[in-house]
């Protein structure tokens, strides 16, 4: 797992070579991606595209890679000082690849039970939503990737 994550480090640079980026690294440290290796690369986009509205940015991978590495934000804006959700899946996996490290993931959201209803109506996994009356600073759904990724749709409510 591990050394996974540092390939994802080593690679991340390298790809990015031919993309722009921001004249000066930020002030202090940022968080610049989380990846995941997913089973179905096609059912993975519909969940964080077509549901979550993510916007694939840039794809990492070569032609002739044995995987693919597809990066995405919101924004759909490589410059965008947003942190990265890169999807990963290998064509040919052995037996650890390809499967959920029992991540979790949360996306801040503005209406975290429309959310929710929204990822239930596209046919994934809704854990559990606040209840009707609740209130706070934070509300949270959480909901199933199709690989069983947990992701929390957060609607924060803070001044």
């Amino acid at each position: 797992m591990m050394l996974r994550f540092a390939s994802c480090l080593l690679v991340l640079p390298l790809a990015m070579a031919s993309v722009p980026v921001m004249a000066e690294a930020p002030a202090t440290p940022a968080m610049s991606f989380v990846s995941i290796e997913v089973a179905d690369m096609a059912r993975a986009k519909s969940f964080y595209v077509d549901t979550l509205g993510m916007k694939p940015i840039m794809t990492i991978s070569k032609p002739g890679d044995s995987f693919q590495k597809i990066a995405y934000n919101f924004s759909g804006n490589p410059r965008a000082n947003e942190t990265l959700l890169i999807l990963i899946h290998h064509d040919h996996p052995g037996a650890d690849q390809n499967k959920s490290s029992g991540a979790k993931i949360g996306f801040r959201v503005a209406d975290t039970r429309a959310m929710a209803a929204k990822v239930r109506s596209a046919g994934f996994e809704v854990v559990g939503v606040p209840a009707a009356d609740a209130k706070g600073p934070v509300l949270n759904s959480v909901v199933r990737d199709p690989d069983g990724v947990i992701v929390e749709l957060v609607e924060l409510h803070v001044p």
